[in-house]
């Protein structure tokens, strides 16, 4: 089977990449600007393509119209080049958060996504994973853990996530290769609390100390995720900090994968930065 993958060289894409080629599936590689149509549409594959998996997004950008752009624009275009090319398949990964209370330019972005998935007339998979970490992660978890390796000290805050193992999220992708197509998935991680995960690390040898001044420390990362270097924007910290957890573990039964542990997956991502 070929399969076209959109930002198959991302933190997602080059885990993917790996095992969809140990099982035997030709990979095409498309890391071009999937928001320039012209460049998508006039894309010339050296063989058919079989399914198109569509993982290239944009996350953390201060522009809402680079979301627009990429995220919505860009996505129509890669379902006009699956109509095209006579594509059996798209698999489009989404993010949880459409479920989410909260507005913000990301999550407004998917939801659009989802509606040109489905009105394209495609075979297609949704897949709606929660938060994603593993080895190569730079951000989420990645970055927690850069913190934590740095500072003696880490702020004790109050609320919860929902992890998701980078492995099972290639897993769960590529048995979406086989599914009855026409569906959305929710691909809920397990809910932890931040205060559970920092203990997880110390556990694995981190060592720091917890302050547990929640509240201050919210109010702090807010003010500084406003200033120009910060790595996370405002919606980024209200949508982190809200804690939302969607309990769908449906997942497990239909893909047959037992999830991760956290102090496993933790264990691969510190051995393989």
């Amino acid at each position: 089977m070929v399969i076209l993958i959109t930002g198959s060289r991302g933190f997602i894409g080059s885990r993917l990449s790996i095992l969809l080629k140990e099982n035997g599936y030709d990979i095409i590689p498309f890391d071009a600007d999937i928001s320039n149509r012209e460049q998508v549409l006039n894309l010339q594959a050296a063989k058919e393509i079989d399914a198109v998996i569509h993982l290239a997004s944009v996350i953390n950008k201060k522009n809402a119209e680079t979301f627009k752009r990429v995220n919505i624009e860009g996505t129509k275009n890669i379902a006009d080049f699956c109509k095209k090319n006579k594509v059996k398949r798209i698999i489009f990964l989404s993010s949880l958060k459409v479920l989410s209370r909260l507005r913000n330019p990301y999550i407004e972005s998917k939801k659009e996504a989802e509606k040109i998935i489905i009105a394209s007339g495609l075979p297609y998979i949704i897949l709606r994973p929660s938060m994603i970490y593993g080895p190569g992660d730079k951000k989420n978890i990645g970055f927690l853990l850069k913190l934590a390796k740095k500072f003696p000290f880490m702020p004790g805050l109050k609320f919860r996530m929902q992890l998701l193992f980078i492995d099972d999220l290639a897993k769960i992708i590529m048995e979406s290769l086989s599914l009855s197509p026409n569906r959305i998935i929710n691909i809920a991680g397990r809910a932890v609390s931040y205060i559970d995960l920092l203990e997880a690390l110390k556990g694995l040898g981190y060592k720091f100390s917890v302050i547990n001044w929640p509240n201050f420390f919210e109010r702090f990362i807010k003010i500084i995720c406003r200033l120009p270097f910060s790595p996370l924007l405002r919606w980024q910290i209200d949508s982190l900090l809200n804690g939302d957890i969607v309990n769908d573990y449906t997942w497990h039964r239909l893909f047959n994968i037992e999830a991760t542990s956290l102090e496993d997956g933790l264990l691969k991502t510190i051995k393989n930065k």
